[in-house]
């Protein structure tokens, strides 16, 4: 087995044990995917169990949907809601023709992957528009712990997270892929209410604590 094939089954193992132990509930990432997934059919990247797509059927009446995810164990349990999933690897080229969806979603994936353009850019290929979710791993509770000299929630190795995002960061591989930005939604200091979400528009890389866009072609 060569080290692209040995990562790859350790990170099947990290989800298959992520999956069999618990279910995904609402959170906020599900809730900015719901409001920003414009067009179907619907690919879901990387979506587990498929609570998402189980939500844009129950709440904005879709039906068709398709999963993706290199779980075994997250496939089955999509499969067992009625939705359409399939193990795939999504570090490789997707399985699917050009265009053949009107949305790709991956919905805090991309933080997950050594390499997250490769598969931004075969999101592109196969899907007219895209909506992306991502935490800020410069968010200003992270900056506080890590002053600290504590390790930050989302970057414990538990998490999986290998590739840390912030808003700049972000925007760069966006156009790196040939997208760009038709809408954003930003996670503010929910204590805050509408100043949580003003601090978070104003300064995005300290003070929204997850990104969420849809995206476009450039071209």
């Amino acid at each position: 087995m060569n080290g692209a094939s040995m990562h790859t089954s350790r990170v099947q193992a990290f989800e298959d044990r992520r999956w069999s132990a618990q279910d995904q509930v609402p959170v906020w990432r599900h809730e900015a995917g719901l409001n920003l997934v414009m067009e179907e059919p619907v690919l879901d990247v990387a979506g587990g169990d498929g609570l998402f797509l189980s939500l844009l059927r129950e709440r904005r009446g879709f039906a068709q949907l398709t999963l993706i995810d290199l779980s075994p164990v997250g496939v089955e349990k999509a499969s067992r809601k009625g939705l359409n999933a399939e193990v795939v690897d999504i570090t490789k080229c997707l399985p699917f023709a050009d265009n053949s969806f009107g949305t790709a979603c991956a919905l805090d994936v991309l933080e997950h992957l050594y390499d997250p353009l490769p598969t931004l850019k075969e999101m592109a290929r196969v899907a007219r528009s895209l909506v992306i979710v991502v935490p800020n791993f410069h968010y200003w509770k992270d900056r506080t712990q890590m002053l600290l000299g504590q390790v930050p929630f989302e970057c414990r190795p538990e998490r999986g997270h290998i590739y840390w995002f912030d808003y700049y960061i972000l925007k760069d591989m966006i156009a790196l892929a040939g997208l760009q930005v038709e809408a954003v939604d930003l996670s503010g200091i929910k204590r805050l209410g509408p100043v949580g979400n003003w601090l978070a528009r104003c300064y995005p890389n300290i003070f929204a604590d997850s990104f969420a866009v849809r995206l476009q072609k450039k071209w």
